[in-house]
């Protein structure tokens, strides 16, 4: 009984916050699609660690479900979960054209020339991060083809 009251208020609130804008800063899974108006630090840090216990980010990006958006062009499933997991970490390292996440992300891609990736990221930082709306699948995708 316990199952089938935890299901259908998961089912329940997916179906409410469906219409819900996804907080950059949370990601996206379950807890991103519970906690609707994600305005406070609070429901930010609820709304990650629902995410992060659930453990279903990498299936909605897999899936492109659970808000998440999956990316048009092919990487490895960490590819796609790093980036997820990482974008204001990743934008930073992009923005300066070095750091350890851009670091992690080249060696990810088996970049073999890190310092010519990290260069073209940063000549095109505008380009990855074109709003701040962006997701990690867009990230991804222009991450692929200018490194291309």
């Amino acid at each position: 009984m316990k199952k089938i009251l935890i299901t259908a208020v998961a089912f329940g609130a997916l179906a409410i916050s469906a219409h819900a804008e996804r907080n950059l800063n949370t990601g996206c899974g379950l807890g991103s699609m519970i906690i609707d108006n994600q305005n406070t630090v609070a429901k930010q840090v609820v709304a990650a660690t629902l995410n992060s216990l659930s453990g279903n980010q990498t299936f909605g990006i897999t899936t492109g479900t659970m808000g998440c958006d999956k990316p048009t062009l092919l990487v490895s499933r960490e590819v796609e979960t790093f980036v997820a997991d990482n974008m204001d970490d990743l934008a930073t390292d992009i923005a300066m054209g070095q750091g350890e996440s851009l670091d992690t992300l080249a060696a990810m891609m088996g970049v073999k020339e890190k310092a010519a990736f990290s260069a073209k990221l940063k000549a095109n930082f505008d380009k990855i991060y074109a709003s701040e709306k962006v997701t990690s699948a867009q990230v991804i995708d222009q991450i692929v083809t200018i490194a291309g």
